[in-house]
């Protein structure tokens, strides 16, 4: 008997994480979260995604009756500092710049609550990222085909001409949700029901 999935309550705004629910099958909605990320210092990149992971889902503003409620933080590590989001396109250049001909990691932090019992299971994922070596008119070529300002890292895996040369681990992971760690998390909440 195949086991059905409950329905899942993504606390995320993410056009790239619903786009990766919906190839696995996963039945979900999105709501937004009231959690504002703040700069703490101090901590592994391991232990910073799963601690913003779990405050966004903490400050989902899930629907009365919501069982599920998922969320993920995923950030670019190199040179053993976060790489954020530019917000300009001179700090995406200078990005972009930094991270080629480098290998930097994607670590993304998952929380699944279980608002029925109060629990919460915290997993994250990793993935070695080996970036082309690029010139500058190169990424600025490259940003002309994609918007970089809404990426940690300022680039998209899965966008526009290839800026990475290979990559160890979890592809989907690299853009924004490790595809099979969140089913295998699911499916283990889902017995449970």
């Amino acid at each position: 008997m195949i086991q059905q999935l409950p329905l899942i309550y993504l606390a995320s705004e993410s056009p790239r994480r619903r786009e990766i629910l919906s190839q696995s099958g996963i039945r979900f909605k999105q709501i937004p979260s009231r959690y504002h990320e703040r700069k703490i210092s101090g901590l592994s990149p391991r232990k910073l995604v799963l601690e913003h992971a779990a405050g966004k889902g903490a400050k989902a503003v899930a629907p009365k009756g919501a069982r599920f409620v998922l969320a993920a933080d995923t950030i670019v590590w190199c040179k053993k500092q976060v790489v954020g989001k530019p917000k300009t396109l001179g700090e995406a250049v200078k990005i972009l710049l930094m991270l080629s001909g480098r290998v930097h990691f994607v670590y993304t932090g998952i929380a699944l609550y279980d608002l029925k019992y109060s629990r919460i299971q915290l997993r994250c994922a990793k993935t070695k990222v080996y970036m082309k070596r690029l010139s500058e008119k190169e990424i600025r070529n490259y940003f002309k085909q994609v918007n970089p300002f809404d990426k940690a890292g300022a680039y998209a895996i899965q966008a526009g001409p290839r800026v990475v040369e290979k990559i160890v681990g979890s592809y989907t992971n690299v853009m924004g949700l490790p595809a099979d760690l969140t089913k295998k998390m699911i499916m283990k909440a889902s017995r449970t029901l």
